[in-house]
């Protein structure tokens, strides 16, 4: 439910204005776990220079020091401004098809190990079900 929420929310804002500018990077963190991700933080600044945000997340990756053009789109209910966040051209438009994508993998994989389970009579007996003989006897 949460990812169809995230894409009616996207679609009802996707008229919000966006301003596109510079982010350079001033820091990166990365998890030292087996996702290995990292996080960049730094300043944006929009292209006519009437915004500036320090201190922003960046959607997406640079390397240390070096500068990529970034979107910012403030307003509604999951605006940059909430998240404080900019995104690479590449995530720009994430927010009007990756909640659906995502919401639709996750039925395809509930879909899956339903059928799975319901073919599967020891999964079932697990669960409390009577198995076929105890229904026999």
């Amino acid at each position: 439910m949460a990812f169809i929420i995230m894409g009616v929310i996207s679609v009802l804002d996707r008229d919000r204005p966006t301003y596109w500018g510079t982010f350079t990077e001033t820091s990166t963190t990365c998890d030292p776990g087996p996702r290995g991700s990292c996080i960049n933080t730094g300043r944006w600044v929009s292209d006519d220079g009437t915004i500036v945000k320090d201190d922003i997340t960046l959607d997406g990756f640079v390397e240390h020091g070096q500068s990529i053009r970034a979107s910012y789109q403030p307003g509604g209910p999951m605006g940059d401004d909430e998240n404080n966040i900019v995104h690479t051209a590449f995530w720009s438009s994430a927010g009007l098809w990756f909640p659906w994508v995502a919401a639709a993998l996750t039925v395809a994989a509930i879909w899956y190990q339903h059928r799975r389970w319901r073919s599967d009579p020891v999964g079932r007996r697990h669960l409390g079900r009577p198995s076929d003989a105890a229904d026999r006897a």
